[in-house]
This record gives structure tokens, sequence and C-alpha cells, in this order.
């Protein structure tokens, strides 16, 4: 289990560096009075007062981020209210958000939100990925008069294929930050801090570790609030209900391509059992549409919201610190 949010040695390396950079700053403050040069003396000043700002951030974030301390209790007082069940291996465990997210986006169990068992992301669009290339494959006996609906299923699975894309890339970004923000990012940003050329870099990093590590996962759960309020388009029950519907015009189209082959291709075809596919096709293929809108919001447009309220959380964060002048040109948030 982890312990400590700075890994084996960051601890040791930033508590070191916070004695050191005091001492020397201690010592240009001496030479700057013996001297009697204001320049040094305010330098001294400067450098004592960021070597005492360094030291609190330490300790600050010893407490804020150990295992069971205040983040941690708040962000599980956030993800896992009315009754959200989630479970995570490894280092996902150690924050709930990011275990969150990650079931949100690929999980391979399903999990329980705002009252409804539901599917991760990828889970849904693979799902759904499969059903629209059996309908196509089916659907392909009789490709002489549903070219058009087959143009419109590979449009569908190429928008499907996207997504996955999209929501196997984000949980990897989420793996990586839950590895990596508490034992190398924050340690590394604490110790660029403590000198005076990489003050701006090492603030950087600190406040880009807390927007990752916390404000990035927790906008996946708003995110998650926000499409379950709009429907459950990924509900176990909703997935269930259209592979059904899937079966059942894939076995019309099956048995209507039997009966054209064995009558020889004369037009002397049971109309109603045409009539019944066509309209079973168009229902199925207005409920892909309905569902492949939710994943457009799922795999694109929300998580370019999460994007942008997690920039904007590091700028401030960053200008808190004294880290301002870093953005430049990126200052457009």
């Amino acid at each position: 289990m982890q312990t400590t949010p700075f890994g084996p040695y960051g601890l040791s390396i930033s508590i070191l560096l916070v004695g050191m950079m005091l001492a020397l700053s201690g010592m240009a403050l001496g030479l700057g009075y013996a001297l009697n040069d204001k320049g040094l003396k305010e330098f001294g000043k400067k450098e004592i007062m960021q070597s005492l700002i360094n030291g609190a951030l330490v300790g600050g974030f010893l407490v804020l981020f150990v295992n069971g301390g205040l983040v941690d209790s708040l962000i599980n007082s956030m993800v896992l209210a009315n009754g959200t069940t989630i479970s995570c291996s490894s280092f996902l465990q150690y924050n709930s958000a990011i275990c969150f997210a990650y079931n949100y986006l690929v999980g391979t169990n399903q999990y329980y939100f705002m009252g409804f068992s539901r599917y991760s992301v990828l889970t849904s669009v693979m799902t759904l990925m499969i059903a629209l290339t059996t309908l196509y494959a089916t659907l392909g006996l009789l490709k002489l008069f549903l070219s058009p609906l087959l143009s419109q299923i590979q449009g569908i699975v190429q928008i499907l294929g996207a997504a996955a894309v999209s929501a196997t890339t984000q949980a990897a970004v989420l793996s990586f930050i839950a590895a990596s923000a508490l034992t190398v990012m924050l340690p590394l940003g604490l110790v660029l801090r403590a000198f005076y050329p990489t003050r701006s870099l090492g603030s950087f990093l600190i406040a880009l570790t807390i927007g990752l590590y916390i404000v990035l996962p927790l906008t996946y759960l708003m995110n998650a609030t926000i499409v379950g309020y709009y429907g459950s388009a990924n509900s176990q029950a909703s997935l269930t209900t259209l592979i059904g519907n899937v079966t059942r015009v894939s076995s019309s189209a099956t048995g209507y391509a039997n009966q054209y082959t064995s009558s020889g291709g004369v037009l002397e075809m049971v109309v109603g059992a045409w009539n019944e596919l066509m309209e079973g096709v168009s229902t199925l293929l207005s409920s892909f549409f309905n569902i492949v809108a939710y994943f457009i919001l799922y795999a694109f447009l929300l998580p370019a919201f999460s994007l942008m309220l997690t920039g904007i959380s590091v700028r401030e964060l960053a200008r808190l610190l004294g880290s301002e002048s870093f953005f430049g040109k990126y200052n457009l948030l």
C-alpha cells in the first residue's frame, strides 16, 4: 500500500533541499548585511521566504495526500455517494475518482451509478460494433436492395471505432496519472521549486499534479452525472434490448434472402415480409443513431470539457504558486 505521496525517496529529498536552501539563503542574507549590499539582502530575504513556503508545501502535501487523508476523504465522499460501487486493481485503487473514471471508460466489469448498472464506454462500443458487423454481414446478402443502409452502418461503425480509441487513450492517460502523479511529478515539482532558476517550472508541475490527480478524474464523475440525467443509453437493459433487435432483424434478412434465392430471383415475393424487414432495419438504425449520439458525447465532447476545466484549474493554481509567467502564449483558457 502506498503510505506517503512522495514515493520512496521524494520526502527525504524534499526535506533535505528545504533545509539546504534555508541555509544557503541565510548565508546570502548574512553576506548582504556584512557587505551592506541591498540587492543581496533582498535576495536572501526572498529566498528564505520561498524556502519556508517550500517547507510548508512539503508538510501540507504530506498531510493532504497521505492515504486516508483529507484529499482521499473528500474524493471518496464525492465519488462513492448515492450507492456508487466500483472496483479497481493495483495502483488505481488509491484514488477513487481515477478508479471511477477508469471503470466509466474501459472497465471490464459493470459498475453501479445513479441507480443503474452500467457498462463502460469501451465495452458498450465494442458490443455495438460486433452487433453492427453482424447486421452488416447479414444485410450484405441483400446488398442489391440495401446499399444505402449498408453505407449508413459503415458510418456508424467508423464513429464507434473512433470512440473506442478515444476511451482507451483517456484510460491510458488516467493510468499514467495514477502511477506517477504523487510518486514522480509532485516530488519533482517540489525539488524544482526549491531552486531559483527552476521555480516557475516547479510551481507549474505542482499545479499540474493537483489538476491531473484531483480535478481531471472528478470531471469524469461530473460527465457521468450529466449523461446520467439524460438517459441510460449504455445500461445493461438498453444494450440487451438493442442486441435482441439486431438478432431479430438479422434472422428476418436471412429468411428473406433464402426466399429470394429459392424463388429464382423473380419479384413474386411476400410483400409483407419485405415491409417487416425494412421496418425493423429502419427502427434499428434509428436506435443506433441515438446511442451513437450519446457516445459522441461520452468520448469526445465531455472529455474536451474536462480538459478545459483541468487546464483552467492548473493555470490558476500555478498563478497562486508563482508561475504565471510560465504560460506565456499558452495563457488562452
